[in-house]
């Protein structure tokens, strides 16, 4: 019911350069455009469940519920778009919102609308109110949720993920496995050889990294690593083996993952790409599967050439990756 490439049309004109590159939501001319989507979605939603309470007043209490719902679910969503929008051009965005009201509104026809269409929208709308809307404009309300900012492992536990999956094919090296990520963490190509998948925060924005990592060891075919195996090197010295040159060591432990041994270890790192300085903290978990060796990093930036990022390091997203790398799955464990 609402013309999509009208909205961007829209916001072609509109570049947002953030001035805070660190700021806990980064302004950008895509995530300003994403914003204009889903904004534009909600205001055509809800013209449309109004014209259709006029039309068919007997609907009226099965639109209040569905604007109710809804409302209770991604309010703060909108809220938080439209805030974050105003701080940097409150003038240019209310301009864009009365725009988008203008050509949203005429693009709508409740008239030509019949009754059992109307109750199906609304049902539609309940619906959402759930969850259920399609991609981008579900993963960017979902990224302003203010209980997801500051916890984001929320977003996790309340079912808002994806799974990937891969056969064993390539970079995977004969392992198939499946791991589940938040939808607001996009999964993108890695070009070093041994990471087979990564994912990252904030619609792939983001200052946040899952990375999927399977290397071969140098054992013999019908050799393991064993519970002993890990017990033994799990200490500061052994193991800052496994860590980056220039990381400092923070913690580690023993873990078991689908029922094979291994380890978890936090550290930070910095490290130089080209002319850019950056410090990076990571929890790396550790499983041994074969004669593979199977990492799952979270990776947070902290710094960015001297300039200190805004979110709270790795210790705000620990429990996020602590139920991810929980999700990681080898479906061969289990014939």
């Amino acid at each position: 019911m609402i013309s999509i490439k009208k909205v961007c049309l829209l916001l072609l004109s509109l570049i947002f350069l953030s001035t805070n590159s660190f700021a806990e939501i980064k302004l950008s001319n895509p995530l300003a455009k994403d914003i204009g989507k889903a904004y534009g979605y909600f205001i055509g939603q809800d013209y449309s469940l109004t014209e259709i309470s006029k039309k068919y007043p007997h609907l009226s209490r099965e639109v209040f519920l569905a604007k109710k719902e809804f409302i209770s679910s991604f309010k703060p969503s909108i809220d938080g778009m439209d805030s974050l929008m105003s701080k940097y051009s409150k003038t240019e965005w209310n301009k864009i919102k009365n725009q988008l009201e203008t050509t949203i509104y005429k693009s709508i026809n409740i008239d030509q609308l019949t009754e059992s269409q109307a109750v199906q929208f609304i049902a539609i709308v309940r619906q959402r109110a759930k969850g259920n809307i399609e991609s981008p404009i579900i993963e960017t309300l979902l990224l302003f949720k203010n209980n997801y900012q500051e916890q984001p492992e929320r977003e996790f536990i309340d079912g808002y993920k994806y799974k990937y999956i891969t056969n064993g094919l390539g970079k995977a090296k004969n392992v198939p496995f499946s791991i589940e990520v938040p939808k607001t963490w996009a999964a993108e190509e890695a070009s070093r050889p041994n990471i087979v998948q990564k994912f990252v925060s904030e619609n792939g924005r983001g200052l946040e990294i899952i990375l999927v990592l399977i290397k071969e060891i140098p054992i013999g075919i019908n050799e393991r690593i064993t519970e002993q195996d890990v017990a033994e090197f799990l200490n500061p010295d052994d193991i800052k083996d496994f860590l980056p040159k220039k990381a400092s060591y923070l913690s580690s432990g023993e873990l078991t993952l689908e029922n094979l041994p291994g380890f978890w270890v936090t550290f930070k790192v910095d490290m130089s790409r080209a002319r850019n300085q950056i410090e990076m903290e990571t929890i790396m978990y550790v499983v041994y599967y074969k004669n593979k060796m199977i990492q799952i990093q979270g990776q947070v930036m902290t710094s960015f050439n001297g300039e200190k990022a805004e979110n709270k390091g790795l210790k705000k997203y620990e429990k996020l990756f602590d139920l991810v790398a929980n999700s990681f799955v080898i479906p061969e464990l289990y014939k």
